[in-house]
């Protein structure tokens, strides 16, 4: 294989600035493909992610110049006016220090949580776009980096807020990929099955959003700030809506009737004591009155770490190739296509619970695909199914609600062999007590069930309710592939 060095910034030099998006392209000269296609891949580091202890990062990487978030000038060139599209069929990550002399270490989870991440691959066009829209129209950036970003929606709601305000499309090329893995990232494969790939035109910018905590220095075997505590810093205005002068995303008042009926504390700003809407960028999850001598905790040093992504793909192949897109469906707090509140709380069992009798189970039933923009009768396959859960997640499971079959199902067992893993060890990816792995369902397109796009599937979610839990979620991030007419058979498989 052979290496090449793109133009831009290199994160094991020390000789440039720390601030620039780097990136090196290794293309290897994989076996062919079934269908043909050359196996490729590249390398990209994120900007440095720089952190006080218990403070929070949570933003778009879209610094000045642009050429920092451009992808190596030989994948650029590749699909750039050529009539070639790019298709992604995976991608590996991890968090790791660069020392000065280029050396690269992991990262553990008890030192910096990675809360979850968002990937956006588009043009420069595109880009500028996207800046002018932002500011014109602030809360729709909101949704690209916001909380329905991680599942997917982002992208989605914000191309049809757009078509609502008459804007013009056509300029705008991106797509959105990726999960809203957090700590599970190091054993929670993103790939996908042949023919499936994320088809992307003209790619020419990286624009990651990464949410991290600095969780350093805790005395507990799990950190209590992953669960991003309200601190009294937090300036609350329940009339308004809003924490810190803004209204978070989503807003208050999301929950699905039916969840909000639970009474559950973060449905509802009079009662939300702790998760995303506290976790915003820049904030501290500590007290700094008591824990710091400035209100900055200017004292305290910064920490540096990176992002780094391995990106495996290929050259789009015309009928051969199925595009992928982001699914509807699923988080428990919602019933719709839309909206959701992402995040839930999870309320202690009463004293004196059996073990065994204290869990938290959620339900929700939702469409497998968005149907705005098609018939509902538009049929779709089921390609990935990725599952996300919090710490004391114990099984998450995916039901089709018409004929009540299991299609995908991870489940805690003390092996960890059940989809769903807890750390044990020492080493990055094995942190003691933190949970380290979920896996995901994926078909390829022999085994993939397929359904009408209103189609309902139902989610099922147990936490261990021993302790109270806040900010946490159950959520799968799902694609999809819209069949073609021609591939749309009076019997459908579900």
């Amino acid at each position: 294989s052979s290496i090449l060095l793109a133009q831009g910034w290199d994160p094991k030099s020390p000789h440039n600035p720390a601030s620039t998006m780097a990136f090196v392209v290794a293309v290897l000269a994989f076996a062919a493909l079934s269908h043909g296609a050359e196996a490729m891949n590249f390398t990209m580091y994120s900007s440095p992610i720089r952190l006080r202890h218990g403070q929070v990062y949570n933003r778009m990487q879209v610094e000045k110049p642009m050429s920092r978030h451009a992808l190596p000038d030989e994948v650029i060139q590749r699909y750039k006016d050529t009539g070639k599209r790019m298709a992604i069929s995976g991608f590996k990550l991890d968090m790791i220090r660069i020392s000065a002399d280029g050396q690269e270490t992991r990262v553990h989870l008890h030192d910096h949580y990675l809360h979850h991440y968002i990937l956006y691959f588009v043009t420069e066009k595109s880009l500028q776009k996207l800046q002018d829209i932002s500011l014109r129209h602030p809360h729709l950036a909101e949704m690209l980096t916001g909380c329905h970003g991680m599942t997917g929606k982002g992208l989605q709601m914000f191309k049809d807020h757009l078509r609502d305000l008459g804007e013009n499309l056509e300029d705008f090329k991106g797509v959105s990929f990726g999960s809203a893995a957090g700590a599970e990232y190091r054993h929670n494969p993103q790939y996908f099955k042949e023919p499936y790939r994320f088809v992307i035109d003209n790619p020419e910018l990286f624009l990651p959003t990464f949410h991290v905590i600095n969780t350093q220095k805790s005395k507990e075997l799990v950190s209590p700030l992953l669960e991003c505590p309200c601190t009294p810093q937090r300036k609350f205005d329940v009339k308004e809506g809003t924490i810190d002068g803004r209204k978070p995303d989503p807003p208050f008042g999301h929950c699905s009737a039916e969840y909000a009926a639970t009474g559950d504390p973060s449905c509802n700003i009079s009662t939300y004591v702790g998760g995303w809407r506290c976790c915003e960028d820049g904030v501290f999850l500590v007290d700094t009155d008591t824990e710091c001598q400035s209100p900055d905790c200017s004292e305290k040093p910064v920490d540096e770490v990176y992002m780094k992504f391995v990106f495996e793909y290929e050259d789009y192949v015309p009928e051969y190739t199925r595009p992928i897109e982001a699914g509807a469906c699923c988080d428990v707090t919602s019933d719709s296509q839309w909206g959701g509140n992402i995040e839930h709380d999870v309320p202690a069992c009463p004293a004196g619970t059996p073990p065994e009798d204290c869990i938290f189970v959620a339900e929700s039933v939702q469409p497998v695909g968005y149907h705005d923009l098609y018939s509902k009768s538009h049929f779709v396959d089921l390609v990935f199914a990725g599952p996300h859960l919090h710490w004391a997640g114990i099984s998450l499971e995916l039901i089709d609600h018409a004929t009540n079959k299991t299609l995908c199902h991870v489940q805690h067992r003390p092996d960890n062999s059940g989809g769903v893993m807890y750390g044990t060890g020492k080493e990055p990816g094995n942190e003691e007590g933190y949970l380290v792995g979920l896996r995901p369902c994926i078909w390829s397109g022999s085994e993939a069930p397929r359904f009408r796009r209103d189609h309902l599937l139902r989610t099922r979610s147990v936490y261990n309710a021993t302790t109270s839990h806040t900010g946490v979620m159950s959520l799968w991030l799902t694609s999809v592939a819209s069949a073609p007419p021609a591939m749309e058979p009076d019997s459908v498989l579900v």
